[in-house]
């Protein structure tokens, strides 16, 4: 036989140690550790309340007055934040209900909506600053206040 007894054959001589392998992920994770807790800044960060933009905060919208013109067509007083505005409006009065018996009402529809003053608590005028968003919620409190005080009747 010509095979030499101890020969070196890596895959039998030289095995891969386990524990060296581990040993390299311990020290190099705690390497790590060590590195984030060092860099990380201590203190306690400081508490900043919120910055309240006047653009963002949301307006509140009230009914100091309503009158109903004629059947189709009325004037309201609305307090929007500090001021008031005086809108009229016209608008379509229709039966609904909630698709159950006993739950009919009158609904009703503003199709026409108009800034006619605006003044502060104190009486002073300003120019027109609505936008289309208040125009939708002036909208909304009127429809609200007309259904909920059932101020007119749709006929059946």
């Amino acid at each position: 036989m010509n095979t030499k007894p101890n020969s070196i054959n890596p895959i039998v001589t030289h095995r891969v140690q386990p524990m060296g392998f581990l040993k390299v992920a311990a020290i190099s994770g705690l390497v790590t550790v060590v590195a984030v807790g060092l860099a990380y800044d201590q203190k306690a960060t400081e508490y900043k309340p919120p910055v309240s933009i006047p653009n963002v905060t949301p307006s509140t919208y009230t009914v100091d007055a309503l009158t109903l013109t004629s059947e189709t067509s009325g004037k309201a007083v609305i307090k929007l934040d500090s001021f008031l505005v005086l809108v009229s409006f016209d608008f379509e009065s229709h039966p609904d209900s909630y698709g159950v018996s006993g739950s009919e009402f009158t609904a009703v529809d503003i199709t026409n909506l108009a800034i006619e003053k605006i003044t502060d608590v104190n009486g002073q005028e300003w120019n027109d600053f609505t936008d289309y968003n208040d125009h939708r919620m002036i909208n909304q409190v009127i429809v609200g206040y007309i259904e909920r005080n059932k101020l007119v009747e749709a006929a059946q």
